[in-house]
């Protein structure tokens, strides 16, 4: 397979610097044609040191000169992968989609939330008819044509609509992620690191009503798997007509490796927490906290108060054999609850 020219945004933050590390690991000798954009001069050199191979670019997405740059620098590469604010953000999109246009086509991946599948108007309380499961193969005309106020929607809806038979596109679609990252600046994810700091800000164990709202998770040494191996379909794909992934309309991954309860993820964490002395005494038990009230949980996310639906990842299974190996997000409750208790400066973590 030869070295091809990929742009990447976000590279300094969670998952697309893992997916940098994990699609580097896999294929060392593709550094020198890789373009990484930076938007912080003062990460450039945790990218010298670790990647002195790589080309960086600096450009922000704040004003037309930055979307410019990106826009010139995307005309020159063959796929990009977009990570940087990715999921709200249209002009870099925007800038994205026309500069491989301006080259004639290529490959654009994209990645979402799998939190586009919640629907604002949702009861929140459990559903009298279930849960609804929506996957990426049998129900992928219900997740291309989502509603215009679902999360990421108004982004998602210009990717789709910008494929064509030279610009593929993909939406990759993670839900929670756990797992240190491996990236050359950012190593934290937000949903479950922003709970337990929660729990141990106020020094208890805390869920949402009767615990049993719930969500999907996937980790990131997982995730990282699943770009590459899109990557390396869309690249052998070109070369040989073989590709085993589908793009466009039907270029949507949504990612999971299980479903967790935040109740649970709220007892795993205050045992945790406990045993390391850093609860009161006595303080192991959680405490509920009526919908009313659920503003508290916000730094953890919109799925925190998800009753009613669930994803289940099948097209990248099935295409692209993909599959889920690394250890569950119990087992990685203890390194996160070490990792925010150090970060807020609790001792002997």
């Amino acid at each position: 397979m030869s070295s091809p020219k990929i742009f990447i945004t976000g590279a300094s933050g969670y998952v697309g610097g893992d997916v940098l590390h994990a699609l580097l690991s896999a294929h060392p000798d593709w550094e020198r044609s890789i373009t990484v954009l930076l938007r912080n001069r003062s990460q450039e050199s945790a990218f010298r040191t670790r990647y002195p191979a790589l080309n960086l670019i600096f450009a922000t997405y704040d004003d037309r000169e930055g979307t410019a740059a990106i826009e010139d620098e995307v005309a020159k590469n063959e796929l990009v992968l977009h990570f940087a604010v990715s999921a709200d953000h249209l002009p870099s999109a925007k800038a994205i989609v026309s500069g491989l246009k301006r080259r004639g086509g290529g490959i654009y991946i994209h990645t979402s939330g799998t939190d586009v599948l919640l629907d604002p108007r949702a009861s929140l309380s459990p559903p009298k008819d279930g849960v609804r499961v929506i996957d990426d193969w049998d129900g992928i005309g219900e997740v291309t044509s989502l509603p215009d106020d679902a999360p990421h929607r108004e982004i998602d809806k210009f990717v789709l609509a910008s494929g064509s038979d030279t610009l593929k596109t993909a939406i990759i679609c993670p839900s929670t992620i756990y797992g240190t990252g491996r990236g050359p600046v950012s190593r934290r994810s937000d949903q479950i690191y922003k709970f337990t700091e929660l729990i141990l800000r106020e020094g208890k164990g805390l869920q949402l009503e009767d615990g049993r709202t719930f969500w999907n998770s996937v980790h990131i040494f997982d995730l990282s798997r699943l770009y590459v191996a899109l990557i390396e379909d869309a690249i052998a794909g070109t070369e040989a007509g073989k590709a085993k992934a589908t793009w466009n309309g039907e270029g949507y991954y949504l990612v999971e490796s299980g479903t967790y309860f935040w109740g649970d993820v709220a007892r795993w964490i205050t045992r945790e927490a406990h045993a390391l002395g850093l609860l009161a005494a006595g303080e192991e038990e959680v405490t509920s906290v009526g919908m009313e009230d659920r503003g508290i949980f916000a730094p953890a996310g919109r799925p925190v108060i998800n009753y009613a639906v669930r994803a289940e990842a099948v097209r990248a299974r099935r295409l692209l054999g993909w599959t889920p190996v690394e250890g569950s997000l119990e087992e990685e409750i203890p390194a996160i609850v070490r990792a925010e208790a150090r970060a807020l400066g609790f001792q002997g973590c």
